[in-house]
């Protein structure tokens, strides 16, 4: 059984691996137009208070990050993965995601029942055109690999999401995830996550909503990620 730790280090990685899809394009830059705001980058992610009602805050340490960033990198290397094209994408990511780290401030939170939800604010602008074209080419993949002597057989699909109608004019990028995974013989876990991504100003606006067992609410985690764009948008 996944500890808590470990699954809350899991779900905060998540939404920076998949962020750190390479450097802007002409395409991102045209439509993330403004000058980058002056508030502080540790003032622009979102306050607790602005979380999801009975959330309680993560500590989340810069170090930790990228050690856990690294930790899932690896894994994916040592993993055989279906499309087998699909692979080399991911491993990339890792690399990419600990200098994302290094651009970012982070905040997150989690409830008692171990929903976890993610924001981060970077000062660099993430590809998303490129990530949307790997989502859409691997929006199903499979892999394999042995972990502690246990062989782990995990499917992932990912399903793009409309952007909420307040963020009408910033680029958006958003996806249901959906993982099953069988650790040998037990029964296969489900899970689903949100997350998206939105460039503006110069800057990367990530957020993720994954929960340990059952589905995070769709409209509590389009609320944050609008709340979370807009406080970028509207900043000073």
């Amino acid at each position: 059984m996944m500890t808590k730790g470990a699954w809350i280090s899991t779900a905060v990685c998540a939404v920076l691996l998949s962020a750190g899809c390479g450097g802007s394009t002409s395409d991102t830059k045209a439509t993330s137009a403004g000058p980058a705001p002056s508030t502080p980058r540790d003032q622009l992610v979102l306050a607790a208070a602005e979380f999801p009602a009975d959330t309680t805050p993560l500590d989340l340490p810069p170090d930790k990050l990228r050690s856990s960033v690294s930790d899932l990198g690896d894994a994916m290397a040592n993993s055989t993965v279906t499309p087998a094209d699909c692979k080399q994408p991911q491993v990339d990511l890792a690399a990419l995601s600990n200098d994302l780290i290094g651009s970012s401030a982070v905040a997150a939170a989690t409830t008692e029942d171990m929903t976890v939800y993610v924001e981060f604010v970077a000062n660099k602008l993430a590809d998303t055109r490129t990530m949307a074209a790997t989502n859409e080419k691997c929006a199903a993949l499979t892999s394999a690999s042995t972990v502690n002597g246990q062989h782990i057989d995990t499917v992932v699909k990912m399903e793009r999401l409309p952007s909420p109608n307040a963020l009408s004019g910033v680029q958006t990028l958003a996806y249901r995830a959906t993982s099953t995974s069988t650790v040998s013989d037990t029964k296969p876990q489900t899970r689903t996550s949100y997350q998206a991504w939105a460039t503006l100003r110069g800057m990367t606006v990530g957020v993720r909503a994954a929960a340990l067992a059952g589905t995070p609410d769709q409209a509590e985690f389009e609320k944050l990620f609008t709340d979370a764009v807009q406080k970028v948008r509207t900043a000073q």
